[in-house]
């Protein structure tokens, strides 16, 4: 499962890498659940993402206030939600919770989720962070 792919850049290459790095990540995590990894090798994605996220979002929510680009406020909201939802993930695997299901949310409810974040909200952070003139 790859769900990068050069669609998902906004032109910024900093957050290209950052949004590839978190993808990747996604996958390795639905990945290890639906193949019965060790729990604690699941748990340390989790712990990894959160803590990617955390940097992630911070900065680009930075960026998009430094190029005030007009999506800030709503990414802002969006980061919120995600990071909600990721928490609910961490509680279902830590309550040990059908891993089937919990692999589905994740698809659902994070992967799914950023692709459309990244092309409807982050899109627009490249056009604001390009030189003019």
């Amino acid at each position: 499962m790859a769900t990068w792919n050069e669609s998902l850049k906004i032109g910024v290459p900093l957050i290209d890498v950052q949004h590839q790095q978190l993808f990747d990540q996604m996958d390795l995590l639905v990945d290890s659940i639906r193949n019965k990894k060790d729990f604690k090798q699941i748990k340390n994605i989790l712990h990894f993402l959160k803590m990617y996220v955390a940097n992630h979002f911070g900065y680009e929510e930075q960026c998009m206030h430094l190029y005030k680009c007009p999506m800030a406020g709503q990414n802002q909201l969006a980061h919120l939600y995600f990071n909600k939802r990721l928490t609910e993930i961490e509680v279902l695997v830590d309550s040990a919770q059908s891993l089937d299901h919990v692999a589905d949310k994740v698809s659902q409810e994070l992967i799914h989720w950023f692709v459309n974040h990244v092309r409807g909200i982050d899109s627009n952070l490249g056009p604001c962070a390009q030189p003019t003139g």
